[in-house]
């Protein structure tokens, strides 16, 4: 079978879809596949430095200069594969090949419909989410990250069931933990301290992703164990991630445990997976999304996971993972404290059930949705 696979465009920076195309990429020859890789170059971006024009200057090397280069190579396929559902408005130039979209989630669909509070959506982002949209309608097969992004964009009414598969998500990299000695060196050129419990969050300052939660969470844990003069279960809260805003920088101010709070950036994946090998947990409250690839992550690295107790998070966690009110801080904080006995035995569960999130089960998972847009072809023709 020939695959060729639409990739996202590199200057976006949307490290999640390059590592999620090179997975495929490695994995299905594997599965049999024969694979070429399909992505918009930057051709016009670089004439202008201004931050104004950026965005659209992208949008004409995407959709404009990219179109002619991928309806040649579509010619060459078996099955295209667009391998990001915001990359939607590619399928109309696709449909004389059997084709798969990926939909990792409808989130930012749902922002734009209003469903999402706290998120608007300006006129130039409610079109570019009907392009989405209208292209998602327009594939054989759409193959979602999950069953709640598959019930999500059905309740949408956007295609019909029979054509919605879904591929669940594996490990899109090589995650284990690291022994302890490595670990601590990689994050010693961090500024972390050996030997020091500590509390991750993974993730970008958006309000789905709950970090007020998180820094919440961490202060009711600090202030009880005071109150209750015994050592806190952990020391310092690490956020790998933007830096604090101004308001959350002010919370931690305001309970003086700003010099306890890191954040960091620019990580190698060496220093991810030494973060996760050695955090005391992993807490991960949030609201929404498509899949949630750090609760997986931080288990195959023999992290404890807290998490959300609502979908995707507690389809995927299994019981590998405590499932909290996000909206609950202080509940959040009792959890961690009521789990401490058993952090050992979270970490063992963590790492078999990430054993089920493999790469090759992803790529298999896809492969069948190929077969299937194959299948839809070959029964119309």
């Amino acid at each position: 079978m020939k695959v060729l696979l639409v990739a996202n465009y590199e200057p976006d920076g949307q490290n999640s879809m390059l590592a999620f195309r090179r997975v495929l990429e490695r994995e299905l020859p594997r599965l049999g596949c024969e694979v070429r890789v399909a992505a918009p170059r930057e051709r016009v971006l670089g004439l202008s430095a201004s931050p104004r024009w950026r965005k659209w200057l992208g949008y004409v090397d995407k959709f404009v200069l990219f179109i002619p280069s991928l309806k040649r190579q579509a010619r060459w396929a078996d099955v295209v594969h667009v391998t990001d559902h915001s990359n939607g408005m590619y399928i109309p130039w696709i449909q004389e090949r059997p084709n798969v979209i990926a939909c990792h989630d409808v989130i930012a669909i749902q922002a734009a419909r209003g469903m999402v509070p706290g998120w608007t959506v300006g006129r130039s982002g409610q079109l570019f989410q009907r392009l989405i949209l209208r292209g998602l309608a327009r594939a054989d097969v759409i193959a979602c990250a999950s069953d709640l992004t598959r019930r999500d964009l059905l309740a949408l009414d956007v295609a019909d069931a029979s054509k919605v598969a879904i591929a669940r998500h594996g490990l899109n990299d090589d995650f284990s933990p690291l022994p302890a000695t490595e670990a601590q060196a990689l994050l010693a050129r961090l500024g972390l301290r050996p030997q020091e419990p500590y509390l991750l969050h993974v993730g970008l300052e958006l309000p789905r992703k709950n970090r007020r939660g998180v820094l919440e969470t961490f202060i009711a844990l600090r202030e009880r164990a005071a109150t209750a003069s015994r050592e806190a279960l952990v020391e310092r809260l690490v956020f790998i991630g933007p830096a604090l805003d101004d308001d959350l920088a002010q919370l931690a101010q305001r309970h003086g445990i700003t010099e306890r709070v890191t954040t960091l950036q620019g990580l190698s994946h060496a220093e991810i997976r030494a973060a996760y090998s050695q955090a005391t947990a992993l807490l991960f409250p949030s609201l929404q999304e498509g899949f949630g690839w750090p609760v997986i992550e931080a288990q195959a690295c023999g992290c404890p996971v807290f998490t959300s107790n609502l979908a995707p998070m507690n389809e995927i966690g299994g019981d590998g993972a405590v499932y909290v009110d996000p909206k609950n801080p202080l509940a959040m904080a009792e959890a961690i404290e009521q789990a401490a006995p058993r952090l050992a035995e979270l970490r063992r569960k963590g790492l078999a059930n990430a054993a089920l999130y493999t790469p090759g089960q992803m790529a298999a998972a896809n492969v069948a949705a190929y077969r299937l847009a194959i299948g839809k072809r070959e029964a119309t023709s």
